[in-house]
């Protein structure tokens, strides 16, 4: 097994954009291929997350395999054996990989759902890593990246592309991130549990396991 991959295992589009930018940024050479799985799919966000694929460096961009489950948004939970069984059949057992998912305390049920399914191959993977997302509440988190100025705009621009109005709700009153306190939520962590760095930029995440 010389090969690593990296499985990121997110339930709609654009919770990459939200979530995941800087673990990419900081650990990308260390893995052969970089599989994005998004479970759900929703048209007026296809074209939107095409263009922001094309926002990260060719030597991301590169090892990048993006895998669209397809299923409907909001139902992760009505098919949840059907992803389970897409998702199991995409990974690679004959290289190492690691995982990054939502996390259990997310208050999105998709993301719950998705959650439990990355659980599954919690045995098996080397590293399991969830991900800050603005539908989490009391997120435990206990790793933190550093974004600089160029990284942070990329993840910007990126999410800026979305509209609210673009998107299925139940209240009609969800929106994207508002304020520039909200898109670097990462870094009141940072101060709260006194990580002394040199960024003004954070992403925060997890750590179940890390061998």
């Amino acid at each position: 097994m010389n090969t690593k991959e990296l499985i990121v295992f997110l339930a709609h589009i654009d919770d990459f954009e939200c979530s995941c930018f800087g673990y990419l940024f900081k650990h990308h050479k260390e893995y052969t291929k970089i599989k994005i799985i998004t479970a759900t799919t929703w048209q007026k966000k296809v074209d939107i997350w095409q263009e922001n694929l094309r926002l990260l460096p060719n030597e991301i961009y590169n090892k990048i395999e993006d895998i669209n489950l397809g299923f409907e948004q909001r139902k992760v939970r009505y098919y949840f054996d059907e992803i389970k069984d897409k998702f199991y059949n995409v990974i690679n057992f004959k290289s190492r990989f690691d995982i990054l998912t939502h996390d259990e305390k997310d208050c999105h049920t998709d993301h719950t759902g998705l959650y439990d399914i990355a659980r599954g191959m919690y045995k098996y993977c080397n590293r399991f890593i969830t991900v800050y997302s603005p539908s989490s509440s009391h997120f435990a988190a206990n790793y933190y990246i550093g974004l600089s100025d160029k990284n942070y705009k990329i993840k910007k621009i990126a999410i800026d592309k979305y509209n609210i109005d673009n998107e299925q709700s139940y209240t009609n009153l969800g929106y994207y991130l508002q304020s520039e306190e909200h898109y670097n939520i990462g870094r009141a962590h940072v101060l709260e549990n006194y990580v002394f760095d040199d960024y003004q930029y954070y992403e925060i995440y997890r750590i179940i396991k890390w061998l």
